[in-house]
């Protein structure tokens, strides 16, 4: 492949692929079977929302592929360059043949940089993928993080506070994965000392749904030294009430609740959105006062 310059890295994916309108023989867009079609061992995505994977294979066979898979020739075979979800619906819906570009003469270093770069531009990857996403082109292709940011279309302090989540230890790195643990949660742990320490506040987040602002104002008792006063524990602990009672009512019926206490008080929030659903609501509680 064309060596690329240091400079221009703002064009994202298509400034390391080239065009398919372009003259260069290295670049061809042909039907191929898919059984020739090999993805790369280290290929960097390696989870697959299943119901998203679901519904493109639904779309595949309606619709076929719609965009070329990005492949290289391999001793007889095709190297999967970019494409890896669209070449997986395409087995799942069980086509033989699939539309790919095939460009000659990449080398591993070039199939991985691109392989990279199309991942992270997708928009369903989680805090930790893009975190380490960010840390191969760094550490294997000598990125700075302005440069990623660039290649990566984000500006480089979305990119730096990304990279920053690696330092968390892996069980809090699982959870936020797993979505136990928001972004927000995870940054306002990294102020915190200690895996151990950062672990057990994670499951404490986890386990008790505490809000971002009750992790930060935690944070800030213990390197101070200090507990929760009992105002703020009494606080946080009308706070996990009010959120449980808002769940069990929404269950009951089947309308956003959102329930406020504040001192002996509170307010019951219940958001209709048509007439219908207001006429349904005064009917249940009718009925409850008519069997009191």
């Amino acid at each position: 492949m064309t060596p690329r310059p240091k400079g221009g890295l703002g064009r994202g994916l298509s400034a390391l692929i080239p065009h398919a309108d372009d003259s260069s023989p290295q670049v061809e867009t042909n039907e191929i079977e898919i059984a020739r079609i090999h993805p790369r061992p280290d290929q960097p995505r390696t989870r697959f929302d299943p119901k998203a994977l679901e519904e493109l294979v639904e779309s595949v066979r309606a619709q076929g592929v719609l965009v070329p898979l990005i492949v290289t020739p391999r001793d007889g075979q095709f190297m999967l360059v970019a494409g890896e979800r669209r070449l997986r619906a395409a087995r799942a819906a069980e086509l033989v043949t699939v539309p790919c570009r095939v460009i000659a003469d990449l080398s591993d270093r070039d199939i991985l940089e691109i392989s990279l770069v199309e991942n992270l531009q997708r928009e369903d990857l989680n805090a930790v993928e893009l975190a380490k996403g960010y840390r191969r082109l760094i550490d294997e292709m000598r990125y700075t993080q302005q440069q990623v940011a660039e290649r990566v279309g984000k500006d480089r302090a979305t990119v730096a506070n990304t990279l920053r989540l690696l330092a968390l230890p892996e069980p809090v790195l699982r959870m936020l994965v797993d979505e136990e643990l928001t972004q927000g949660h995870a940054r306002a742990l990294l102020s915190l000392n200690g895996e151990g320490a950062q672990v057990s506040l994670a499951r404490a987040i986890s386990d008790k749904g505490l809000s971002v602002r009750e992790v930060e104002r935690r944070i800030r008792s213990r390197k101070s030294g200090k507990k929760l006063s009992v105002r703020d524990e009494n606080k946080r602990r009308n706070e996990l009430a009010a959120k449980q009672v808002s769940g069990e009512l929404q269950e009951i019926i089947e309308l956003p609740v959102t329930v406020t206490h504040r001192g002996k008080g509170g307010q019951i929030t219940i958001k209709y959105t048509s007439l219908d659903d207001l006429d349904r609501l005064i009917a249940m509680l009718q009925r409850g006062r008519s069997s009191r």
